[in-house]
């Protein structure tokens, strides 16, 4: 009997295109150079505490696919605030959630690594910023930080899948009386 279907072993096939698994390890470290820190779900619990008086089983059932899209990819210490600056940036969007979610996923799966870095970083920082700021002032001191660092990457390659165009629109969305 002879196989009709039969897998090429690589070394068998010196072109064949890389794994769905292959892409995932190479992208995982990929990630890895860019991200040091811890990472885990219990890293992410004990950064929310930090932060939050939330206890932690409302925090990780409100969260659930933001945390998803972070945890043992971008260390808590960066993640958990650059999840509040999202929170707090869309505050005003019609679907918050949705909004975060969105723009979440679109830094950590459309942007290469270094671009996620630059934006996280700057979403982090801008939410640390905002803490001395009234609370009602918040979202824009938030924006005020976001906007500038968006335009920068919007001329760097981040931009060649439109990435950076969809987060400045989404953005948009929750601040057009401005």
């Amino acid at each position: 009997m002879v196989a009709i279907f039969r897998r090429r072993q690589r070394h068998e096939d010196g072109d064949a295109q890389p794994t769905t698994a292959d892409l995932r390890a190479q992208r995982a470290a990929e990630w890895a150079r860019h991200f040091s820190g811890p990472a885990g779900l219990e890293d992410y619990r004990k950064a929310f505490l930090r932060y939050s008086p939330l206890f932690w089983d409302i925090v990780e059932s409100t969260q659930r696919e933001l945390l998803a899209l972070l945890v043992n990819r971008v260390p808590a210490d960066l993640g958990v605030p650059a999840i509040f600056a999202l929170s707090l940036l869309y505050s005003r969007h019609g679907k918050p959630d949705d909004a975060a979610r969105a723009t979440l996923a679109i830094i950590v799966n459309d942007l290469s690594p270094a671009h996620a870095r630059t934006l996280l970083a700057t979403l982090s920082d801008a939410w640390h910023n905002a803490q001395r700021c009234p609370y009602d002032e918040r979202p824009a001191a938030i924006l005020a930080e976001v906007r500038p660092a968006l335009r920068r990457l919007q001329t760097t390659s981040a931009e060649e899948t439109g990435a950076i165009s969809a987060i400045q629109e989404q953005i948009a969305f929750g601040w057009e009386e401005e």
